[in-house]
């Protein structure tokens, strides 16, 4: 018996190879014109939240110290590849905003809290869930031991 199997044929490589180069022109203007706007979105980015640009950079110096060759593989392709890395810089920008709009500013009690002096607080009384408190008079009694083992020592 002669098995065969159907791939498609030239029709299915030829629809691969259109897809692949239109998909190819298709990046290749996204590309161009994210090269033509990646300094507004640079500037942009320092203009909506300077930090955001300022904890990248901290990141990839530590990554840096902590990896030299991911760290410096990491920075050159974040230069060769600029627009992307404006782009995710604006993003991050918006993505810090969004953020402070949702959570607002961080309140002065916890940044007080950071530089090491003490906040305010109030205790409370916890109690266990589900039941009283056992007293420690009442005696536990041990678990009997099975009655299928061997008694005297030896094996069944």
């Amino acid at each position: 018996m002669v098995y065969t199997r159907y791939s498609g044929g030239w029709g299915c490589l030829l629809i691969g190879a259109l897809t692949m180069v239109l998909l190819f022109y298709v990046l290749r203007a996204v590309m161009y014109a994210l090269y033509i706007v990646s300094p507004v979105l640079l500037l942009a980015a320092l203009l909506i939240n300077w930090r955001a640009v300022w904890d990248t950079a901290r990141e990839f110096w530590a990554m840096l110290l902590e990896r030299p060759i991911g760290g410096l593989l990491m920075t050159v392709l974040a230069v060769v590849l600029y627009p992307i890395t404006a782009l995710y810089l604006f993003l991050r920008a918006l993505g810090y905003r969004q953020m402070e709009q949702m959570f607002g500013p961080m309140p002065q009690e916890r940044l007080n809290s950071e530089e090491g002096e003490y906040i305010d607080f109030e205790e409370i009384e916890s109690s266990q869930q589900g039941g009283p408190v056992p007293e420690e008079d009442t005696k536990i009694q041990p678990i009997p031991p099975p009655e299928d083992l061997p008694k005297d020592g030896s094996k069944a």
